[in-house]
C-alpha cells in the first residue's frame, strides 16, 4: 500500500475521549500501526516524529483503508495532545 499522508487537526485526548481544539498542527502524517486503545494509531509526521494520533483527528481517515484494530479490551489509552 503506498504512504498516504493525512493532515492532521489540533487535538487533545485524555486517553478516555478528545476533543479537536481548532488549532492547526502544522505537519502531515501516515500511519503506521494500531495502538491497544481503540481508534488510536501510531503515525509518522513529517517533523520527524512518532505520535500517538486518536483517528478522529486525522482528515480522511477511513478505517476500512486500514487493517481492523486488534479488540484488546483497553478502557484507558495514554493521553496526547496535538
Amino acid at each position: 500500500m503506498e504512504e498516504k499522508l493525512f493532515d492532521i487537526a489540533g487535538f487533545s485526548y485524555n486517553g478516555f475521549m478528545g476533543r479537536l481544539t481548532g488549532k492547526p498542527t502544522g505537519y502531515k502524517a501516515s500511519f503506521v500501526k494500531w495502538t491497544p486503545d481503540p481508534g488510536v494509531g501510531v503515525f509518522k509526521c513529517t517533523d520527524g516524529k512518532e505520535r500517538n494520533i486518536p483517528t478522529f483527528a486525522v482528515v480522511g481517515f477511513d478505517v476500512a483503508d486500514f487493517p481492523e484494530q486488534e479488540k484488546t479490551g483497553v478502557m484507558f489509552g495514554s493521553p496526547c495532545k496535538s
